[in-house]
């Protein structure tokens, strides 16, 4: 990383202060025509509560570094070109009192923003921001053996409804959202990626069986008891969605708008990885569509990828599976699929899987992989499927043991549980699969 904070010259070239924030603009000189111009921002002011200066800066790419310029610590990057000093440092006034305000309405909703500094800088401590814990549905947040419509709602731009489900591993609360005219932008969507927690659904019953985003709410209590629940304040924050919901998404988006000229930004690209775009909005792929990820020559997919692993490597698996799925990617790993399994010629519905219905087979080997009756199904169904693609890749292996594998050549391409955890596995699945 560039040291922003040292030289061989150093000048200060401009200085401001704007909303509470002590701005300079150095110039960096390590050779004749070697220059670099940073910011170096200094927050003065904080609120007693809620989303804080030093997150802000640290959302729009401000990193916190003890600083010879400010004699103190300060938030710094590098300076977006021909920068006017008093002009960006309006706007970041302007953007973050919109932002803040937005977050505050989210709030109401029960959707909050990550704080990654919160007051760790003024207390001249690490950061100790707020981190959200997201509610995830072990289903689809609409199947269940219970399903009960409990309350709708909607504003001039989205209808909300709000359903208990109960059954299949889930207890809670399903909050749908649909707009009332599609499809939305991909700016939109950027919105709900940042917020995290939302998740597609292409069949909604909720809204005639059209599409719908939707977060899970779980249900928590004391010796199971609905009077000793979340359930009141699960009601509430539903009932502030027709009144706060649009105002903070339309205020997160002007925030946004306000930096961009600026060469910064905190919404996730535009670009949807591993979805498609219908009439119906833009959507992630689901297995229900069968209209998923096509390959290099054209064809279709039902599962973006499939996981084959023996019991002993179902945690490793399913920590992967987990990372895969919420970001956005359709994945086989039969315990997200118990309902649909139930009942099924399993020989015959995992061959299909394994050699014609995903774009890539994970494989975790393992000894327990090599002797177990079902994974050499699975492998055998995946090696035919291998052979086909006449060397384009397919399998994937992650090696948990250093084993041979009948069937696996020694020369593919493999991870190793020994050099990499499950979240780095899962970010390299993640890419390829953004790249395929």
């Amino acid at each position: 990383m560039t040291n922003l904070h040292s030289a061989l010259k150093t000048s200060v070239t401009a200085s401001h202060n704007e909303g509470g924030i002590n701005y300079l603009q150095v110039r960096l000189q390590n050779g004749k025509d070697s220059y670099l111009e940073t910011l170096h921002a200094r927050p003065n002011t904080f609120s007693t509560s809620g989303f804080q200066t030093t997150d802000f800066l640290s959302l729009i790419g401000f990193a916190r570094a003890a600083c010879a310029f400010h004699q103190g610590e300060c938030f710094s990057r590098i300076a977006p070109n021909e920068l006017n000093l008093p002009s960006f440092a309006k706007a970041i006034t302007e953007s973050l009192g919109i932002f803040q305000a937005a977050v505050n309405h989210l709030e109401q909703c029960g959707l909050y923003v990550d704080q990654p500094e919160g007051w760790g800088y003024f207390y001249g401590k690490p950061p100790n921001g707020r981190r959200i814990h997201q509610s995830n549905a072990r289903g689809n947040g609409h199947v269940a053996p219970t399903s009960k419509r409990m309350k709708e709602a909607e504003d001039s731009f989205f209808r909300f409804v709000f359903t208990w489900i109960e059954g299949a591993g889930d207890k809670g609360w399903t909050t749908h959202y649909r707009a009332k005219h599609m499809p939305l932008s991909d700016e939109f969507q950027s919105v709900l990626n940042f917020l995290g927690g939302f998740k597609w659904f292409p069949d909604c019953p909720e809204y005639e069986f059209e599409g719908c985003w939707w977060r899970f709410t779980e249900f928590q209590s004391r010796d199971n008891d609905m009077f000793d629940s979340n359930a009141e304040i699960a009601h509430r924050l539903f009932d502030a969605h027709a009144t706060h919901f649009s105002a903070g998404i339309k205020g997160i988006l002007e925030a946004h708008s306000i930096l961009v000229p600026w060469g910064m930004t905190f919404l996730p690209p535009k670009k949807l990885n591993g979805k498609l775009s219908t009439e119906r909005g833009i959507v992630p792929a689901t297995s229900k569509m069968k209209i998923l990820t096509p390959s290099a020559s054209g064809k279709q997919y039902e599962f973006d990828v499939a996981f084959s692993f023996a019991g002993t490597e179902r945690k490793l698996a399913e920590e992967i599976a987990n990372a895969v799925r919420d970001a956005g990617f359709t994945v086989f790993y039969d315990n997200f699929y118990p309902e649909q399994l139930w009942g099924q010629d399993l020989a015959a519905r995992f061959d299909r899987i394994y050699r014609k219905e995903s774009r890539y087979c994970v494989m975790f080997i393992s000894q327990e992989y090599a002797a177990r009756m079902w994974t050499t199904h699975e492998r055998r169904s995946a090696t035919a499927r291998a052979i086909q693609e006449k060397g384009n890749e397919y399998i994937l292996p992650v090696k948990v043991e250093d084993v041979d594998i009948d069937g696996l050549v020694p020369t593919i391409g493999h991870v190793s549980m020994a050099e990499r955890t499950p979240a780095e596995i899962a970010e390299l699945l993640i890419k390829k699969l953004n790249t395929a």
